[in-house]
């Protein structure tokens, strides 16, 4: 299962060109290309996907005062669709009340006089699917509550990376190698992770509390700390939030306020402490204050598995090298890779129908030099 850089170098020995003669750059667009043609063009189970509507969604999709025609329902289609499978309403049990299966021009759609072969129809405008009747339309019983968009998807880049959340640093999904994003977590459970600083403070259960010393007042930025805790343990650091009894929040963010620094006190036991806002007046004299233990730290996410990069190797590689060698000009070699291609997309889709899978037959066509 190679990664994508390892994929890069792989087409490279394959082609038998450095990095100088066949560029990272090139190969990469390439590998796009190579692609974008097996999406277009293979119809298989890996690449179904099918989105649910809720009858909340869909009630507001048929009386939203900008459809196009009244009575109609209006989807926004999903961003990876490549191809229109099936659209129907079900209701609670998954029961089939209505399918849509034949697809109109948007003229013949809006002629109210125009032949239809069948009573339920659609048409798509842009990155919107209409369909008629509108949801729900025409029952007494069996009444759908919902609706499926059943079709063949674009898969995410090749190169694409897992989101640095929460979540997926539970997963296992993220590394600080190259780390770009921070995520946030508490002293007291080092293994859990938050998006934000906020969230970390609030889930810390065990922040520090003390209270400042002096009968003085000690305002603005800087204030000595003499908690052993907080001054010898280096718990205290930059983002801590300050909170208490009598500590108002900060006058210019309106928040608590927060450390910017922490640097050694007039003696060993003391730290000095400089808030973030310079506009800060605070005063901590004599007061009880919490501080939150949080630390952060920055993280990127892992390549996320892909279907065509990790299970069908060959198909990719084939399809990068021909359009690699188109690049560089060597007829022989392209035609070469681009009927190996052909031949691995036609068996995928064989081998999908044979288990009784619903894609349809694979077509390939040629125009000019270039995968269509």
């Amino acid at each position: 299962m190679p990664s994508y850089s390892a994929f890069i170098d792989k087409i490279q020995d394959w082609a038998n060109k450095d990095n100088t003669v066949l560029e990272d750059s090139v190969v990469q667009d390439c590998m796009k290309y190579a692609a974008d043609n097996v999406y277009r063009r293979l119809r298989v189970t890996a690449l179904e996907q099918t989105v649910t509507y809720s009858k909340t969604q869909l009630d507001a999709a048929t009386t939203s005062s900008s459809n196009r025609a009244a009575s109609k329902t209006e989807l926004t289609i999903p961003a990876d669709l490549t191809e229109f499978i099936q659209l129907r309403e079900i209701d609670d049990d998954g029961r089939t009340c209505r399918v849509f299966n034949e697809k109109t021009d948007l003229r013949t759609f809006n002629d109210i006089y125009a032949e239809k072969t069948q009573a339920s129809y659609w048409s798509r405008v842009g990155n919107v699917l209409i369909y008629s009747p509108g949801f729900g339309t025409g029952f007494t019983s069996f009444i759908p509550t919902k609706a499926e968009l059943h079709y063949y998807k674009r898969l995410p880049a090749l190169n694409a990376l897992y989101d640095v959340t929460p979540a997926n640093f539970t997963a296992g999904y993220l590394t600080t190698v190259g780390g770009t994003t921070y995520l946030y977590n508490v002293t007291a459970s080092p293994s859990v992770k938050y998006a934000s600083h906020a969230e970390a403070v609030t889930a810390d259960t065990t922040k520090i509390t003390g209270t400042f010393p002096g009968s003085g007042s000690a305002t603005h930025q800087n204030i000595e700390v003499t908690f052993a805790d907080v001054a010898t343990a280096n718990k205290c650091v930059a983002d801590m939030e300050l909170s208490g009894t009598g500590i108002s929040l900060n006058t210019v963010t309106s928040a608590p306020p927060k450390i910017a620094s922490v640097a050694n006190g007039s003696t060993t036991s003391k730290k000095n402490i400089t808030l973030q806002n310079t506009n800060e007046s605070q005063t901590f004299t004599g007061q009880t204050v919490t501080f939150s233990t949080t630390t952060s730290t920055k993280y990127i996410g892992t390549e996320v598995a892909h279907w065509l990069r990790d299970e069908n190797e060959k198909l990719l590689l084939y399809g990068s090298l021909a359009e690699s060698f188109y690049y560089l000009q060597d007829e022989d070699q392209a035609k070469k890779y681009k009927q190996l291609f052909i031949e691995e997309l036609a068996q995928l889709n064989d081998e999908d129908n044979k288990r009784g899978a619903s894609g349809g037959n694979v077509q390939i066509n040629f125009n000019g030099r270039g995968l269509i």
